[in-house]
């Protein structure tokens, strides 16, 4: 063991390691703080670079454009009111309030500490857990493992705010689409429509990044044609906003005090909401705020520029991002979509997620682990220094910085696999996500869909077979029973979750 923590740490404290998490980190906070671009869609076109980086580096890159973008998104959340990312939603609610009630320092400041607190408690859970997981999860079968996957999708769509039956059709579409190219046990083609072009199937890195980068390109594009500039609505002064005074406007210890409280309410229920698979940061930062509302002993500031409620929702929102990686590591289970983005990244690492990744890739995944840590601390250490500087990002005009994601979107995935193809399939990708978008499908549940559709046929088949085709086989696993019954358990818990915050937010509207 000592032997992989010392490997571990080398890797993880290689130099060039420690400059491409640097770089990832600057990079994702300046996604994260432009309306319009996400963290998801920076790593979905970062997904060819895996290829020419060493693993330490391309992870330390990846993590550390996760890691800056789950605060990034509220810089513009704070200061525009318009969040970055969704995630950042929930902070737009007393986070602009405040900065118009001339504290935009402190709602910052609140913010940051909290989103760092948040993910570093989440990222010490996640290194607890999934090994003990891991070791649990080796002695499932087959029918164990059908069991899991079939709840991850139905937690995905279930759990899908306000969009269930959206939520299922794009996860049914998402293992549709993993099917197509050869069957794995007999070798047939099939759903290839007799294109040889797509014998071998949908490639990954074409799926992920026309879906997430593509079609948020276009869209953005249409935006712009259309002349539906939001930003001009936002960034105007209000006409009764009070006089700014810097000296009034210090974050100090007693207002990170008064905060500290929302914001361990914030990461517990935003590291027990991304634990679960499809949850996602945006109903965490909800729940969280909800939460801290009812808990707080001055819950009548809420939505009108509350620190805490900033806090709560900001470190619900980051408390997700090492949560997420649980089910990923431990079952093979993407906990969100950008868990199955870096699921995609470690496949093209030759390393596969589950049960055995951790005993068969010791020393890769303890540096990542490392790495998740450390990142952390540049995080908190860039964002203070250049918070003016990430403030401003915001009023960049996507209409330069979209065609250079798009260049190199179509550069990368050509790159990953020298073939024209390739690009066709990145473009028919991105079309299908602008159509998911406008019919208000979210994308999150068919690239999970696609990421677990190989895995659930796979034991939904090898079940079976032992089973000798009876069916009823699938259900007479006790383990597998638990799981069934304990998922139920918690769609009925977040839909009394759900109905709560319903109520909450429309009193807030009142």
């Amino acid at each position: 063991m000592l032997e992989f923590l010392g490997e571990a740490f080398a890797l993880a404290f290689a130099p060039e390691v420690i400059i491409f998490a640097c770089v990832g980190i600057l990079l994702g906070i300046t996604v994260g703080a432009i309306p319009g671009l996400s963290g998801d869609m920076a790593i979905a076109v970062l997904l060819p670079f895996v290829f020419v980086l060493e693993p330490a580096s391309a992870l330390g890159l990846l993590v550390g454009v996760y890691k800056g973008s789950m605060f990034g998104g509220s810089i513009s959340a704070i200061t525009f009111g318009v969040p970055g990312t969704a995630g950042a939603a929930a902070t737009v609610i007393d986070g602009y309030q405040a900065k118009l009630a001339g504290k935009p320092n402190k709602a910052l400041h609140t913010a940051l500490y909290s989103s760092c607190i948040g993910d570093t408690t989440s990222d010490l859970i996640l290194i607890f857990l999934a090994l003990p997981l891991a070791l649990v999860a080796l002695k499932f079968g087959p029918v164990e493992f059908f069991a899991l996957y079939v709840i991850s999708l139905t937690l995905v769509a279930a759990l899908t705010m306000g969009q269930v039956a959206r939520g299922v059709a794009a996860a049914a579409l998402g293992v549709m689409l993993a099917m197509i190219g050869r069957d794995p046990m007999t070798g047939a083609q099939r759903y290839t429509f007799g294109m040889p072009e797509l014998s071998g199937g949908i490639g990954l890195i074409p799926l992920l990044v026309g879906i997430f980068a593509i079609s948020e390109i276009l869209v953005q594009i249409a935006r712009m044609l259309q002349r539906r500039r939001f930003q001009q609505r936002v960034t105007t002064p209000a006409q009764d906003a009070p006089a700014y005074d810097p000296s009034k406007d210090k974050m100090d210890w007693p207002t990170f005090r008064s905060t500290f409280g929302a914001t361990m309410l914030g990461t517990g229920m935003g590291t027990f909401i991304g634990a679960l698979p499809g949850a996602g940061a945006s109903l965490a930062a909800f729940m969280s705020y909800g939460l801290a509302q009812r808990l707080s002993r001055k819950p009548k500031e809420f939505g009108k520029g509350s620190l805490e409620g900033v806090a709560a929702a900001e470190a619900g929102n980051s408390a997700t991002s090492g949560a997420t990686f649980i089910p990923l590591f431990a079952f093979g289970i993407p906990g969100s979509a950008t868990a199955a983005l870096f699921g995609a990244a470690l496949i093209m690492m030759s390393i596969t997620p589950g049960p055995t990744m951790m005993r068969d890739n010791m020393a890769i995944i303890y540096a990542l682990f490392f790495i998740l840590i450390y990142a952390n601390l540049f995080n908190l250490v860039a964002s203070k220094v250049l918070l003016p500087v990430y403030s401003r990002l915001a009023m960049i005009q996507p209409r330069y910085v979209l065609p250079i994601v798009l260049g190199l979107a179509i550069l990368g995935t050509f790159a990953s696999s020298n073939s024209i193809n390739a690009v066709w399939m990145l473009l028919a990708a991105g079309v299908l996500g602008v159509a998911l978008r406008w019919f208000g499908v979210p994308l999150g549940p068919l690239v999970l869909g696609f990421i677990v559709g190989p895995g659930l046929e796979e034991s939904l088949r090898q079940a079976l077979m032992l089973g000798r085709n009876d069916w009823t086989h699938l259900v007479k696993s006790p383990l597998a029973l638990g799981i069934y019954f304990g998922t139920f358990a918690l769609l009925l818990l977040f839909w009394l979750l759900t109905r709560k915050r319903n109520v909450l937010t429309k009193e807030e509207v009142k």
